[in-house]
């Protein structure tokens, strides 16, 4: 059987298509963490934000991702300090500057977050049949060793 390449809007819409099925079918136990923290969508992004930045992420960097108002993003840090879930300090060489930090407690609640992602993903992976399984690990192979996806990955086999 001869392949024909993918276009970029065939891939596009392919993975858009497994994301939203895996979406639909997650067992909810992601979306109920987060339900119990009473978090933001703006809080939640901060958190993955603050965790993949390779270095202290200070508040005014973290606006300019999330796309919010300094007085809107310092609202969203502050109500996370509160709930124990990141650390604010000062800049150590401008104290106008403040960094922000994941506390124990905000890792925690994030490997939690992504072991639930995780099963969801195993989950799809038992209705996959074995050729299916082993020809999508071998497509997915050279792409999680690209550095960019592979700074960005925890957990098993990535």
């Amino acid at each position: 059987m001869q392949q024909t390449p993918a276009s970029v809007d065939g891939l596009a819409d392919g993975l858009f298509g497994l994301f939203t099925y895996l979406i639909k079918t997650a067992q909810g136990e992601v979306f109920q963490s987060l339900a119990e923290l009473d978090l933001s969508m703006s809080q939640v992004r901060m958190l993955f934000l603050v965790e993949s930045a390779p270095h202290e992420p200070a508040l005014h960097e973290l606006a300019t991702q999330l796309m919010l108002s300094m007085a809107a993003t310092g609202r969203a840090a502050d109500a996370l300090v509160r709930i124990g879930l990141v650390g604010r300090h000062e800049d150590r060489t401008d104290r106008r500057v403040k960094r922000i930090t994941l506390t124990q407690t905000g890792r925690d609640m994030l490997l939690r977050l992504s072991a639930a992602r995780r099963d969801d993903m195993r989950r799809f992976a038992e209705l996959l049949g074995e050729e299916e399984r082993t020809r999508l690990v071998e497509a997915l192979a050279p792409i999680l060793t690209r550095p960019e996806i592979r700074a960005l990955t925890i957990g098993p086999g990535c």
